[in-house]
């Protein structure tokens, strides 16, 4: 871990922003998990229509906004004029219809915080997402302060030529095939991986990739661990003693409270 992103190594992840009571993945939320004390910052990335990275998780402008349209057949203009908190209801059981909540596109995000650090994911399986990532996260000179994401290898690996230098993390197949390697004993013989981080489940089905042992010998490579959807304390303490490097939650308030 001796990429720029480390220095300084984040810890708390929020996901979708990072809190429960505002609209999630608009600025509001994520400037509300930066202030309750998130390190960084998990954002996934899809392409609209005409070709513009926003921020935005598959099937919430169904759940949020009531639309059925992917992302792809939307124009930037059409995104930004959805309403983030139409079908929203705060703690208090309010609504947050009309209230201007609006979705972002990537640069605006690294635009309204240039100061913090980012896991961007990109969703789409798209050598284009990836090109025009490429060109504004160098546009922007936020080399030093991406960790890049994806399940698909050969996004990673595009990602790895455009931005040389910049931290990234194991594809699924990549995490699936490190734990494999794990559980037979291989692990052993492999000593150099291209990956920076793995970003993982606390477990997928019946296996458990957070565990002790594993966690172990990546940092013997030097690459850290960081686990996604912490929800509970008994949760948070296995993984802490498991020696996990970050913490990735939708609700950093919560996990502040268990530290």
């Amino acid at each position: 871990m001796d990429k720029p992103f480390f220095v300084s190594a984040p810890v708390l992840f929020s996901q979708m922003g990072g809190v429960k009571n505002l609209p999630p993945e608009t600025a509001e939320c994520y400037k509300a998990g930066f202030d309750s004390g998130a390190d960084a910052a998990c954002a996934n990335i899809q392409l609209t229509k005409d070709g513009v990275p926003v921020v935005i998780s598959q099937g919430q402008l169904e759940k949020l906004c009531g639309v059925k349209e992917s992302i792809s057949q939307l124009t930037f203009a059409e995104f930004k004029s959805l309403d983030a908190g139409y079908n929203f209801i705060d703690d208090s059981g309010n609504s947050l219809r009309d209230r201007g909540f609006k979705f972002m596109s990537l640069r605006e995000l690294l635009e309204s915080f240039p100061d913090k650090k980012f896991n961007i994911n990109l969703v789409d399986k798209s050598d284009y997402l990836v090109q025009k990532y490429a060109q504004l996260v160098i546009e922007l000179g936020a080399q030093e302060r991406i960790l890049t994401s994806s399940i698909y290898g050969n996004i990673i690996k595009l990602v790895r030529q455009l931005l040389p230098g910049t931290a990234t993390a194991f594809s699924f197949m990549g995490l699936i095939g490190v734990y494999g390697l794990f559980r037979s004993g291989l692990l052993y013989f492999v000593r150099n991986f291209e990956a920076d981080a793995l970003l993982t489940p606390e477990a997928i089905g019946v296996s458990y990739i957070a565990n002790s042992g594993l966690i172990r010998e990546m940092h013997k490579r030097g690459i850290g661990v960081y686990v996604w959807n912490i929800s509970n304390e008994k949760q948070y303490r296995r993984i802490v003693e498991a020696g996990a490097d970050g913490y990735m939650t939708d609700d950093i308030p919560l996990l502040k409270s268990y530290r």
